[in-house]
């Protein structure tokens, strides 16, 4: 699940950065790809021929914080080629070319804050596809993280019991040296986890 959801959000947030290679589809002008929440819903999809197991929960992505991670030396793909296929303000299909592999992403409005989308990869892990509905929902609220789920959500009430058994002192208790970087490091994590859930 969290392989599918990271996914997700990379394509979001990937969208802005083909400025440099295609320009943004005109398909998102109009749209504030850069700041505020989009929820995502994964509608189907398949790895291998095989379909992925349903019931994934939406997942809302704040660009905001999301972006943030842009300027950090290992997120980039420079070693990928994008081409804009289709460009009109209802549709629009990109292709990229890496080394580990080929993709297409297709896109149609669905609304005036809503897209769908169908990502398609092939590569060294295969061949995966990917249908997904995104919908703009304004602004990001005050500590939210870049992604979250529902509070109410199974996916939450799992992350909440897990945040409640993490005992930093008790998990680095033998951690020596680094058990302050240990402690850090779980209290950092429970944390993340509880901006998922707001």
């Amino acid at each position: 699940m969290k392989a599918a959801l990271a996914a997700c959000a990379a394509l979001l947030l990937a969208l802005p950065a083909f400025a440099e290679e295609p320009p943004v589809p005109r398909l998102f002008r109009g749209i504030a790809m850069d700041k505020g929440q989009w929820r995502m819903e994964l509608l189907g999809g398949e790895r291998d021929g095989r379909p992925v197991p349903g019931g994934m929960p939406a997942v809302t992505v704040c660009t905001d914080n999301l972006l943030k991670s842009r300027d950090k030396p290992d997120r980039g793909r420079a070693d990928c080629k994008y081409r804009l296929l289709k460009d009109t303000a209802e549709e629009a299909v990109m292709e990229s070319d890496c080394p580990d592999g080929t993709g297409r992403v297709s896109m149609a409005r669905e609304s005036a804050t809503s897209l769908l989308m169908h990502a398609e990869q092939k590569g060294k892990r295969g061949a995966s596809s990917m249908k997904m509905r995104y919908t703009y929902e304004g602004a990001c609220r005050e500590g939210q993280g870049a992604m979250s789920f529902d509070k109410e959500s199974e996916a939450c009430k799992q992350m909440r019991a897990q945040a409640a058994n993490m005992d930093p002192a008790a998990a680095c208790a033998n951690a020596g040296a680094q058990r302050a970087q240990c402690e850090a490091r779980m209290r950092a994590a429970a944390e993340q986890m509880g901006a998922m859930c707001r």
